[in-house]
C-alpha cells in the first residue's frame, strides 16, 4: 500500500474521490478508445487524442499526489504514446488501440489494489512492454522506415519588440529550449523596434513551440517558418517526470525557473523488457489484466433526489407535529380534532416519500450497456467480425440491485449474438448483407416493467436444425409446433446447436441460465428469429425488487403473496371441477385449456386440516406454462415490501422472500417459478 501524504485535509476523502474520478476517467477513455477506427481516416482524431490524453494526465497527477507512483508511471507511458498521436507523429495503429485499452484494465487493477480491494499487485510488465513497442514504432518523417521521435527544425524571429524583453525572462525562454532540443543561430536586439531570431530543432510541433514563445512573447510578433525535418534520431529512455508538468510544453515561467534551479533527476520507470514484437505480446496478453467486480457499495445520487427526499421528510415532520396536537386536543377537549385530515396527510405523505426512496435506487441502463462495447470489441477481434454495436434508451432507469444481477445474462446474450448470431464479413457479402454486421441493446419501460431486447440482424436461429437435436436428444416435440414452441427449446439445459464447443459457448448451459436468472428476478425472457434477418431475444424484468404489487391469498387460515405480475385470473370453482387424469394429476378445464392444479393446502400443510377440493383457483404464468393454483380465498391486492428469507433465515424452495402484513403478521411470497416448474416436472416433456 502506499503511503498517505499529509497537510491537505482528509487523505482518505482525497482518496475516495481520486478513485471514483479514476474510475470514472477510464470509463470515458475506454469509449473513445472503442470508437476509433485505426484502418479508416477519421475527422476529429485530435479531438479524441486530447480527451484521452487529459484524462490520463489527470489520473497520472493525482496519483502521484496520492503516492500511487505504480499508476503515475503506468500513465506516463501512456501519456509518451498518447502525445505521439496527438502531434500527428504517426497515424494511430490497432495496436496502440490495444496498448491503451489494456493499460487501462492495468490501471483499473492497481486501483483495486490501493484501495484495498485486491491483495496483490497485477503485474503490468507486460502492458509497459507493450506500450514501449508501440512507442518505439516507425513515425511520420522517419528515414528508411526508423523508429525514434522526430526532431523538427524551425526559423524564429520573435520582433519588432514594442519594449525590451525581461533579460531573465529571455535568458529562461531560451535555456528551456534548449534543454527541450538545440538553439543555434542567435540574433538578439533587445530593445525597442529590435527582435531575437534563432533556430531550434526540438522534438515538437509549431503550436507546440509558439505555446512555450507566448509565455514571454505576444504571438502577433512571434514568426515561426519550418526549417524541415531532421532524421529521426534514437529516443532515449523516458523518465518519469518529478512531477506533473514535466512532460507538458504549457509550463509557468516561475514553475519553469523553480524547476530548473532545482534540476533535480527524476526517477525513471524500470528499463523495458527484452525486445519484443507487439503481436507477441498482444498474445501474452489475449486476456485483459484481470480486474475484480468491484462494489463501490454506494451510488451517486442527484441533487434533485435529495431535496426532494428532504422536503418529504419536513412534510412528515409537520404531519406528526399535526397529529400529536390532535392526540392532545382530544385529551383535553379544548380543541376541534383533525386526526381524519392528519392522517390523509401522513397517508400522502409515506406514499410519496416511498416513490422518492425508491427513486434514490432507480439508475439508468446505460450502467450496464457501457460494459458491451469492450465485450464485443474482444469478441469481433477475436472471432475476426465486424460488428457495430447500437444502443437504444439507454436512460430508461432500473433498480440499481438489479442491474447488477441483469448484467450477467445480458453479457451472455450479447456473446451469443456475435458468436453464433452473426456471420462473418465474407459470409454476409456472399447473403447481400452488408459487411458489418449489428447488435442493437434496446430497453424500454413498459407498466412496472423494463423490457430489453438484444437482436442482432445475422443468420438466425435454424429451426430443422434444433429440430434434429431434440430428436437426438429424445425430446418430444409436435409435428405442428409453433416456431415460438421450438424456440424454447433452446433454454432446456444442455440444448446445444453448436457444432464445436469453445471457451465461449457450444456448451449449452447458457441460455438455461440466462432464463434461471431472469425468472429469479421475477421476470421473463422471450425469442423471436427469422431465418437470414437475425435473431430478438426479449427481457423483461420488474422495475424494482423492494416493493412489489402483490395479490395475497389465504389457506388453512394463513396468508400467502403471490406476484400479480405472474396472476393471469381467478376464479371460483367447485370440487367436481377438479378431474384426475393418469400421470398428470389434478387438472382444471380454464375454457378450452386443461391446465394441471397445485393444491397450496398440500404444499403448505395447515395447522388445523380444511376441506379439500373447491375454494379460488388462481391462475398463474411463468416460463411459458399456466397452472392453477387452489386456495381458500382471495384476501386483497396490494404493495409489500420483499424481506430476503437467505439474509433472515434460509432459502427456502417454492418460496421467494417474505413480508410484513399490515397486522404486523409474517407472510411468505410464493416463487410462482418454482411452482410451475414443480407441476411440469409430473408431466411429459414437451416444449
Amino acid at each position: 500500500m502506499t503511503q498517505t501524504p499529509t497537510g491537505f485535509g482528509d487523505p482518505n476523502a482525497y482518496r475516495a474521490i481520486f478513485f471514483d474520478e479514476t474510475q470514472e476517467h477510464l470509463a470515458n477513455v475506454e469509449a473513445i478508445l472503442l470508437r476509433l477506427r485505426p484502418d479508416e481516416a477519421s475527422p476529429g482524431l485530435q479531438g479524441d487524442f486530447n480527451a484521452i490524453f487529459r484524462a490520463v494526465h489527470s489520473i497520472k497527477g493525482s496519483a502521484a499526489m496520492l503516492g500511487c507512483d505504480d499508476m503515475a508511471g503506468l500513465a506516463h507511458l501512456q501519456e509518451n504514446l498518447l502525445d505521439l498521436l496527438r502531434k500527428d507523429e504517426r497515424p494511430l495503429e490497432a495496436g496502440d488501440v490495444e496498448a491503451l485499452l489494456r493499460a487501462g484494465d492495468a490501471l483499473q487493477a492497481q486501483a483495486l489494489r490501493h484501495r484495498g480491494m485486491t491483495d496483490r499487485a497485477p503485474d503490468t510488465s507486460a502492458v509497459e512492454a507493450l506500450l514501449r513497442d508501440q512507442l518505439a514504432r516507425p513515425r511520420i518523417g522517419a528515414q528508411g522506415a526508423q523508429s525514434g521521435p522526430v526532431r523538427r527544425a524551425f526559423s524564429v524571429t520573435l520582433g519588432p519588440l514594442v519594449a525590451a524583453i525581461d533579460a531573465g525572462d529571455l535568458e529562461m525562454m531560451l535555456a528551456g529550449l534548449g534543454e527541450m532540443g538545440s538553439v543555434a543561430d542567435t540574433r538578439i536586439d533587445n530593445q525597442p523596434g529590435g527582435s531575437v531570431a534563432f533556430s531550434v530543432e526540438l522534438e515538437g510541433t509549431a503550436a507546440d513551440l509558439e505555446s512555450v514563445l507566448a509565455l514571454v512573447v505576444p504571438t502577433d510578433i512571434t514568426t515561426i517558418e519550418p526549417a524541415g525535418a531532421s532524421a529521426p534520431v534514437k529516443a532515449a529512455p523516458q523518465p518519469v517526470p518529478s512531477d506533473d508538468l514535466g512532460d507538458e510544453l504549457f509550463v509557468d515561467p516561475a514553475v519553469f525557473k523553480q524547476r530548473r534551479a532545482a534540476s533535480e533527476p527524476a526517477p525513471a520507470i524500470a528499463p523495458a523488457p527484452g525486445p519484443a514484437s507487439a503481436p507477441a505480446l498482444l498474445a501474452d496478453l489475449h486476456e485483459p489484466v484481470s480486474v475484480a467486480a468491484a462494489e463501490t457499495g454506494y451510488i451517486r445520487v442527484s441533487i434533485e433526489k435529495i431535496d426532494l427526499l428532504v422536503n418529504l421528510v419536513g412534510e412528515l415532520v409537520i404531519t406528526e407535529a399535526m397529529l400529536a396536537r390532535s392526540a392532545a386536543s382530544q385529551e383535553d377537549g379544548t380543541a376541534p380534532t383533525f386526526s381524519d385530515a392528519g392522517l390523509a396527510d401522513l397517508s400522502r405523505h409515506t406514499r410519496n416519500l416511498q416513490e422518492a426512496v425508491l427513486a434514490i435506487r432507480m439508475l439508468p441502463i446505460s450502467n450496464v450497456f457501457s460494459r458491451f462495447p469492450r465485450l464485443v470489441h474482444e469478441l469481433s477481434a477475436r472471432l475476426g467480425k465486424r460488428v457495430e454495436l447500437k444502443f437504444g434508451g439507454e436512460s430508461t432507469e432500473l433498480d440499481r440491485g438489479l442491474i447488477e444481477k441483469i448484467s450477467d445474462p445480458l453479457t451472455h446474450l450479447v456473446r451469443n449474438a456475435v458468436d453464433h448470431g452473426l456471420e462473418t464479413a465474407e459470409t454476409r457479402i456472399a447473403c447481400g448483407k452488408p459487411p458489418v454486421g449489428t447488435v442493437r441493446l434496446h430497453a424500454t419501460q413498459r407498466g412496472g416493467s423494463v423490457v430489453i431486447e438484444v437482436s442482432d440482424d445475422g443468420r438466425g436461429l435454424d429451426r430443422e436444425r434444433i429440430l434434429a437435436k431434440a430428436a437426438r436428444m429424445g425430446i418430444p416435440v409436435a409435428a405442428d409446433a409453433t416456431d415460438a414452441q421450438v424456440w424454447q427449446l433452446v433454454f432446456l439445459p444442455g440444448f446445444s446447436t453448436a457444432e464445436q464447443v469453445t471457451d465461449l459457448s457450444g456448451r449449452g448451459v447458457g441460455m438455461d441460465v440466462v432464463r434461471r436468472n431472469i425468472q429469479a428476478l421475477g421476470g421473463s425472457v422471450d425469442i423471436s428469429s427469422a431465418a437470414g434477418w437475425g435473431t430478438t431475444v426479449t427481457v423483461s424484468v420488474p422495475l424494482t425488487l423492494a416493493i412489489v404489487e402483490a395479490m395475497t391469498v389465504s389457506v388453512g387460515g394463513a396468508t400467502y403473496v403471490l406476484p400479480l405480475a405472474s396472476v393471469a385470473e381467478s376464479l371460483r370453482i367447485e370440487a367436481q371441477q377438479i378431474h384426475r387424469l393418469p400421470h398428470e394429476g389434478d387438472t382444471l378445464r380454464v375454457r378450452d385449456d386443461w391446465l394441471p392444479v397445485l393444491h397450496l393446502a398440500r404444499l403448505f400443510p395447515p395447522a388445523q386440516a380444511a376441506a379439500e377440493a373447491g375454494g379460488i383457483a388462481v391462475i398463474v404464468e411463468a416460463e411459458g406454462r399456466r397452472v392453477a393454483l387452489v386456495v381458500d380465498e382471495l384476501v386483497g391486492q396490494q404493495q409489500v415490501v420483499v424481506k430476503s428469507l437467505e439474509a433472515n433465515y434460509r432459502r427456502v424452495p417454492g418460496l421467494s422472500g417474505a413480508t410484513v402484513m399490515g397486522d404486523g403478521s409474517v407472510a411468505l411470497i410464493l416463487d410462482v417459478s418454482h411452482l410451475v416448474r414443480l407441476c411440469a416436472a409430473r408431466e411429459p416433456a414437451s416444449p
